[in-house]
C-alpha cells in the first residue's frame, strides 16, 4: 500500500504539469485569436444583416464573420475588423440557394469558361446544384465528370449523383426497350455502388424518358436498397406528370397509360420498400386535364409521411414547363407515310437528318385525307390540352409578327376558324426550318397547383434550369420561347409567392431553397447559416427583388440579389456578376475539392 502511494506522487505531478501546459496553450491560442481578430483576422464581416438561417425561423439581426471560406462567427462583431466589410442593414442574409433539379452540369463541364460561370443561375442567388438531373450524367464515369469539372473550374458547387439512365444504358446498351434481367440489375447495382463509394449522394432518375421509361418499379427498388446502405437519397423525374406520358399521343398510345398520380405513388412505394429519402422532382399537375390535382397529390404525400415515409417534392415557380418552345402538331403528320409511329414521340428516329425535308407536302397529303385529318385533329387537341389549352398556348415567334404574343384561341377567333386549323396553317406557312412552322409555348401548369404545393413544408424550390444567355456559344445561347426559369426561378419564388401572393413567409421560402434541400441530400456543412459551415451566402434586397425574364424575353437578369458568396468568394458583388469560379465538388464521404 505504501509503495503504491509513493509511486502515485510523481504521476499526480505529471498530470498537473500536463494540465497546466494544456491550459497555457489554450490561453495563448485564445489570446492569439483575439489578437488576430483585432488586427483584421476576418476576411469578411457582414454587418447588421437580417439573418434568415435556413431553418424556417424568423430573422434576427446579427453580424457574420468569415475566414478561409468558412463562417466562423455569428454574433455582434462591432469591435472586430476585417479585410472587407459589407453593411447589410435592411437586407436579408440567407444561406446560398441549393437547386436539386439543375441542368447546369453540361455548362460547368464544357470547354468554355463563360458557360462555366453559370451567370444566369448565380445571378438568382444559387451557390450549389445537383448533378445527374433526370437520371443522366453529362460524363461517365463519375471520375471523368470530376476531372472535367476541375479542369477549368466552375461557378457553383456541384453535388455528385449517379444517373439511373446512365447506368441502365451502360449495362443494356441500345437493347433497353424491355425489362432488365436479374443479371443486368446486379450489374447496375455494381455501377451504382461504385458511384456511391466515390462520393455520390444517391441516384437520380428520369422515368418519363428513354431508356428509363422501360424499367419497372422492381428495378428501382433493387437499386434503392443499395442507396439505403449508404444513407443516400433518390430523386426522380417521375414516370408521368399528366394524364398521359410525354412519349405518347392518342394515335400512338397502347393500353393503360400511367398517370401523374400513379407515378407519384410509385415514388412513395420506393420509399416504403427501401426506407430511403425520395423526391418527386419538378413535380407538377401537367396539362389542362390535370389542373387541380395538387390537392389529391398533397393528401397522398401527407398519408405517406404519416406512415413514416420520407417523401418530398421539388417544384419550380412557373405555369409553363419544358426548356424551350415546342410544336403543337404531331410529328408523324409531317413525314413520309412509310414511317412507323409505334416507338412514341421520343423515338430516336425523329432526330434523323432530313426526315422533315418534305414536311409541308406530307402535311398537305395527310390533311387532305379525311380519315387522317381527324386523327391529326385529335392529336393536336391532346398536345394543346397538355400545354394548357388553346387559350394558354402562345405564339412566341413566327414570320407574321402580328401573330406573336397571341394565343391559338385569339388567332382562331380572328380568322373565324378552329385552333386545330390554326396549328396546321402555321405549319404550312411558317418557318420552313422549324417543325410546325412556329415557336409556341404553353402555360400547361395552373398557378393554383403551384401555390398549393409551395404551402407544404416538404416542398423544395427548384428550377429545372440550364445555363443560358451565353452569346456566341452554341448550346448555351438563348432561343425564342426559352423558359424564363433559366434566369428567374429562385427570385420568382420570392417575388411572386412571398411578396405578391403572400403564399408563404420569407423564412419558409428560404428554408425551401436552403436548409430543406441540404437536409434531404445529407449535406454536412451547407444549407444553414451556422458557425463552422461553408461560407455559401446570398444577400437579398427584399424590397427590390424581382424576376424579369418572361416567355417573350427569357434572358433578362433578375434584380434584388445584391451579393452571392460561394466558399467565401463573390460571384455577385454589389449586384454585379464577377465571373469567378469558386465552386467545389461536394462528395458524401470525402473532403470537398
Amino acid at each position: 500500500m505504501i509503495t503504491k502511494t509513493i509511486n502515485a506522487v510523481p504521476i499526480l505531478k505529471l498530470a498537473v504539469n500536463n494540465y497546466r501546459r494544456i491550459f497555457s496553450i489554450i490561453l495563448i491560442w485564445i489570446s492569439f485569436s483575439f489578437g488576430l481578430a483585432a488586427q483584421g483576422s476576418y476576411d469578411l464581416i457582414i454587418r447588421n444583416g437580417r439573418i434568415i438561417d435556413g431553418t424556417g425561423n424568423p430573422w434576427f439581426q446579427s453580424d457574420i464573420g468569415i475566414m478561409n471560406g468558412k463562417i466562423v462567427a455569428i454574433k455582434n462583431l462591432k469591435n472586430q475588423k476585417a479585410k472587407r466589410d459589407i453593411d447589410a442593414r435592411g437586407l436579408y442574409v440567407t444561406p446560398g440557394f441549393i437547386d436539386l433539379h439543375s441542368h447546369a452540369d453540361r455548362a460547368m463541364t464544357s470547354d468554355f469558361i463563360e458557360p462555366r460561370m453559370a451567370k444566369s443561375l448565380t445571378s438568382q442567388g444559387l451557390t450549389t446544384v445537383l448533378g445527374g438531373a433526370d437520371g443522366r450524367n453529362t460524363i461517365w464515369p463519375l471520375t471523368k465528370e470530376m476531372e472535367a469539372l476541375n479542369s477549368k473550374g466552375h461557378g457553383m458547387n456541384f453535388i455528385l449523383m449517379v444517373g439511373h439512365s446512365t447506368i441502365r444504358r451502360e449495362v443494356m446498351g441500345d437493347d433497353y426497350e424491355r425489362l432488365a434481367t436479374q443479371d443486368e440489375i446486379e450489374r447496375m447495382k455494381g455501377l451504382l455502388k461504385e458511384g456511391l463509394e466515390i462520393g455520390a449522394f444517391g441516384m437520380g432518375a428520369g422515368l418519363e424518358y428513354r431508356p428509363a421509361r422501360f424499367s419497372n418499379t422492381e428495378e428501382l427498388i433493387a437499386l434503392g436498397k443499395v442507396i439505403s446502405d449508404y444513407n443516400g437519397f433518390y430523386i426522380a423525374h417521375q414516370r408521368n406528370e399528366a394524364i398521359m406520358p410525354l412519349s405518347q399521343l392518342p394515335s400512338t398510345a397502347k393500353g393503360w397509360q400511367v398517370d401523374g398520380l400513379q407515378a407519384l405513388e410509385e415514388t412513395i412505394q420506393i420509399a416504403r420498400a427501401t426506407g430511403i429519402r425520395v423526391v418527386g422532382s419538378h413535380h407538377k399537375s401537367r396539362g389542362r386535364s390535370a389542373f387541380g390535382r395538387s390537392s389529391h397529390d398533397i393528401q397522398v404525400i401527407n398519408n405517406a409521411r404519416d406512415e413514416g415515409l420520407q417523401v418530398f417534392i421539388d417544384v419550380y415557380p412557373y405555369e409553363t414547363f419544358g426548356g424551350g418552345a415546342r410544336p403543337m402538331i404531331p410529328k408523324w403528320s409531317l413525314v413520309d407515310k412509310n414511317i412507323s409511329i409505334v416507338g412514341g414521340r421520343d423515338d430516336p428516329k425523329w432526330r434523323e437528318e432530313g426526315l422533315f425535308k418534305n414536311s409541308r407536302n406530307n402535311l398537305k397529303r395527310n390533311w387532305s385525307d379525311s380519315e387522317k385529318r381527324e386523327i391529326i385533329k385529335r392529336d393536336i387537341s391532346w398536345i394543346v390540352d397538355h400545354n394548357g389549352g388553346q387559350d394558354r398556348v402562345v405564339v412566341v415567334d413566327y414570320p407574321d409578327e402580328a401573330l406573336v404574343g397571341k394565343t391559338l384561341q385569339q388567332i382562331a377567333n380572328d380568322r373565324n376558324t378552329t385552333y386545330q386549323e390554326v396549328v396546321v396553317y402555321m405549319a404550312l406557312n411558317g418557318y420552313e426550318e422549324v417543325i410546325g412552322g412556329a415557336w409556341t409555348r404553353g402555360y400547361g401548369i395552373n398557378d393554383m397547383d403551384v401555390t398549393n404545393y409551395y404551402k407544404q413544408n416538404y416542398t423544395i424550390t427548384s428550377s429545372d434550369a440550364a445555363v443560358s444567355g451565353v452569346k456566341d456559344r452554341e448550346g448555351f445561347q438563348s432561343a425564342p420561347g426559352a423558359h424564363p426559369r433559366h434566369f428567374g426561378a429562385f427570385t420568382r419564388r420570392i417575388a411572386r409567392y412571398v411578396k405578391d401572393l403572400n403564399t408563404t413567409t420569407l423564412p419558409f421560402a428560404i428554408r425551401s431553397m436552403t436548409g430543406l434541400p441540404a437536409s434531404v441530400v445529407g449535406l454536412k456543412d451547407r444549407g444553414y447559416l451556422k458557425e463552422g459551415f461553408a461560407a455559401d451566402i446570398t444577400i437579398i434586397d427584399f424590397n427590390n427583388i424581382r424576376d424579369n425574364a418572361t416567355v417573350l424575353n427569357p434572358d433578362l437578369y433578375s434584380k434584388g440579389i445584391e451579393y452571392v458568396i460561394i466558399n467565401g468568394n463573390f460571384t455577385v458583388d454589389r449586384g454585379e456578376l464577377t465571373g469567378n469560379l469558386p465552386g467545389v465538388i461536394i462528395r458524401s464521404n470525402h473532403e470537398n475539392f
